[in-house]
């Protein structure tokens, strides 16, 4: 397919199965229960505590179908998946735990660049000049900053740079990565087969590394339109929220593991 093609699959797709939809939905809504309702009011401590349980237990839920929403755009299914919650539920737990992987890696390499290139020391270095200048009587930005040592600066200057460059690049890296590694795991259920990045690399390769930068993108920009329309449904008095939350949220997060799918059925 390409990508005008995927983009219209993927509108389509969350309207496949109507009742489906509706249960998907309900399921969004009782995600979202812990947020909404306070900002109406509502601050009961023990209610709180029920909510969150809930929230939590239904985002499992709901990134496991998610996630077999993915399977289904891999293999070409027409229609949204059945629920079966206590399934999704598992699926959803080893997808939260195989994204916080994929965070992890480049994080902890970014913070062993930083601390490489002096960025923790000159910090603290900064830190400490700045509080002798405020203890010794510097009342104003330009006294403190005349505190502190100028190679302490630069080293922070440059390492902050050079950290951030690599950062942002192994975010990008990761997140393409993960994305593959995902779908992996959709089609397998397992969590290791989402880990293989020699297999990942290949899978990659196989549909075109532009293709899927360009489709991502594409797929956000879309992403982005959906969140600015719901925001501004969400200005409706009282139940703006809810129709924002109800139709808006739900479809888009369809419409995004849908088109994903189908960018990967090459794979």
């Amino acid at each position: 397919m390409d990508l005008r093609e995927i983009i219209v699959d993927a509108i389509k797709y969350p309207i496949s199965d109507t009742r489906k939809f509706l249960i998907f939905c309900v399921l969004i809504i009782l995600m979202s229960l812990s947020t909404i309702l306070p900002s109406y009011g509502v601050r009961d401590g023990t209610l709180s505590i029920i909510l969150t349980l809930v929230t939590l237990v239904v985002l499992f839920i709901v990134l496991g179908y998610s996630i077999e929403v993915l399977k289904g755009g891999t293999e070409g299914d027409e229609v949204l998946p059945d629920f079966d919650y206590v399934k999704q539920f598992v699926l959803g737990i080893k997808a939260f735990i195989l994204d916080i992987i994929y965070f992890i890696i480049p994080a902890i390499i970014t913070i062993i660049v930083a601390s490489a290139a002096g960025l923790f020391t000159s910090l603290t270095k900064i830190i400490y000049a700045s509080t002798d200048a405020l203890n010794n009587g510097a009342n104003n930005l330009t006294a403190v900053m005349n505190a502190v040592p100028q190679s302490a600066i630069n080293t922070f200057s440059s390492a902050l740079t050079v950290t951030l460059i690599i950062g942002i690049i192994l975010f990008i890296i990761f997140s393409l990565m993960s994305f593959t590694g995902m779908v992996r795991f959709a089609k397998s259920g397992s969590g290791t087969e989402g880990l293989r990045f020699k297999e990942i690399i290949k899978d990659m390769s196989n549909i075109g590394f532009i293709k899927i930068i360009v489709s991502l993108i594409v797929i956000y920009i879309f992403v982005i339109v959906m969140m600015f329309i719901i925001g501004l449904i969400g200005l409706i008095p009282y139940i703006g929220v809810f129709i924002g939350i109800f139709v808006g949220l739900p479809f888009t997060i369809l419409f995004v593991y849908r088109a994903i799918g189908l960018v990967y059925a090459e794979a």
